[in-house]
């Protein structure tokens, strides 16, 4: 027995979440490389490709669609997973972001961005050991 053959307007519903996965999951690389405040959109982006890629993946499933495009959606996905949970801890970590991002503006020597550096470090590793309950 053959392969029964998608429907046709089943493949275009795929195709039409495909294509808007793949541009959601472009602007989201581009507005990530943004400075602060305007990549915290990146988190809004991310979450709508990952919304957008699991519809395709179903519309695709349930549409009969095998082959390359399954494996592609499924990484995508994971990609997007990745990007969402990323662009969240950089939102959590803002004030510590903008501070980081000031200093690098503003500074005009390596040393001065050595400077920056460590202070960032330095100020993770006080939020770190706040969260956890432990002295510095």
């Amino acid at each position: 027995m053959p392969p029964r053959q998608p429907d046709p307007e089943a493949m275009r519903r795929t195709s039409r979440h495909v294509m808007h996965f793949g541009v959601l999951m472009l602007a989201t690389l581009l507005v990530s490389s943004l400075p602060l405040p305007w990549q915290a959109a990146a988190l809004l982006f991310a979450i709508a490709a990952l919304v957008e890629g699991i519809r395709g993946l179903r519309s695709a499933w349930t549409a009969g669609v095998r082959g390359a495009l399954v494996p592609m959606l499924v990484m995508g996905i994971a990609a997007s997973s990745l990007l969402t949970v990323g662009t969240a801890g950089m939102i959590a970590l803002w004030p510590i972001q903008m501070e980081r991002q000031t200093c690098l503006r503003d500074a005009l020597t390596i040393s001065s961005q050595e400077q920056c550096e460590n202070a960032y470090q330095a100020s993770l590793d006080s939020l770190r050991s706040r969260l956890s309950g432990t002295t510095p």
